[in-house]
């Protein structure tokens, strides 16, 4: 459901850029329990980019650089159960480029470091609330703030984090429903093995700052029809055709239940990691299954398309004009 065992995980970024990458870091307090909750900001800069290291990871970034002039729209990511801010970062970068600030919230007790609510009612319930709060840190920070449009925010959630974002877009989670699910699970979904407690409980955390979606291979089995109509912005949902921890039926049944129709596809021939970064080959084994595809997939070709269609989608739902575009 989007794992991914290590803490600084980025890449080395080829190609033509339109602006240079800035990154940071942020500490903030966690609303569940008060305890420090972290993100991980990209942005566009104008100094120049440098090797940064993370462990035995390495990318080009302007590690603290200022924040380019301008009023910019933002994006708020949240990965999947037991990943890392780091897991999006190329598509980060890539919304960077184009002049987003992308900010990744690390889920503090659903992270590869600290999983101790994983398949419990507090990761559900933590995970919107600690959306928001990284949204309310960044229009607060004063080094950004000034530089934020905050009438065009975006939010971009995998797996668990698609979840994330449709209760923080206004739909309504019932547990119940996983539960239900989980008696006669589709047959090779690895979804129902992950320790899910039974619960009735419901969630409601709605942030109305947020006004367009992108849903990767999103966790759709906990909301109603009924739970889903307040869910009005765009929304853009990928499925993975080949996905073993999501079953296709969850996300199929998701793109029926919304209200507004959104904008829908099949990745074919991916699994369920394939919208996490593409890793280098001499550390796949390292990573384990978040860096493994089907064969014959190739997960850098699929992300240099996912990333233009991810800021294509946002540019049009948040209606930011380009020149020369």
């Amino acid at each position: 459901m989007g794992w991914l065992p290590i803490a600084g995980v980025a890449i080395l970024w080829a190609g033509a850029a339109a602006a240079e990458v800035g990154m940071r870091a942020l500490a903030f307090t966690d609303p569940a329990d008060g305890g420090m909750a972290r993100a991980v900001v990209w942005y566009p800069t104008d100094a120049p980019e440098t090797p940064v290291r993370r462990g035995p990871f390495r990318f080009q970034v302007a590690e603290g650089g200022p924040v380019a002039e301008g009023s910019h729209p933002l994006v708020v990511v949240s990965h999947g159960s037991g990943g890392s801010a780091f897991g999006h970062a190329d598509t980060a970068m890539a919304l960077a480029r184009r002049g987003y600030v992308v900010a990744a919230v690390h889920h503090r007790g659903n992270a590869f470091d600290d999983d101790r609510d994983a398949g419990t009612e507090r990761m559900w319930r933590k995970r919107p609330a600690q959306l928001s709060a990284t949204l309310d840190h960044l229009l607060a920070e004063p080094e950004l703030a000034d530089r934020l449009d905050g009438e065009r925010v975006g939010a971009l959630g995998f797996s668990a984090g698609g979840y994330t974002v449709l209760v923080a877009a206004g739909g309504v989670a019932e547990l119940g429903r996983i539960a239900a699910h989980c008696r006669t699970p589709p047959a090779g979904e690895r979804f129902c093995h992950l320790g899910n407690e039974e619960t009735q409980a419901r969630i409601e955390a709605r942030d109305p700052r947020i006004r367009a979606a992108v849903l990767m291979a999103p966790v759709g089995v906990p909301f109603s029809k009924d739970g889903l109509a307040g869910v009005t912005i765009p929304i853009r949902l990928y499925r993975a055709e080949r996905d073993e921890q999501i079953a296709a039926s969850q996300v199929e049944g998701l793109r029926d239940r919304l209200p507004v129709p959104p904008e829908y596809e099949v990745v074919r021939d991916a699994g369920h990691f394939a919208f996490l970064m593409p890793f280098p080959a001499a550390i796949a084994a390292e990573v384990g299954p978040p860096a493994w595809d089907p064969p014959g997939f190739d997960r850098t070709a699929f992300h240099e398309r996912l990333n233009a269609e991810i800021a294509d989608f946002f540019d049009r739902a948040l209606a930011i004009e380009r020149q020369g575009r």
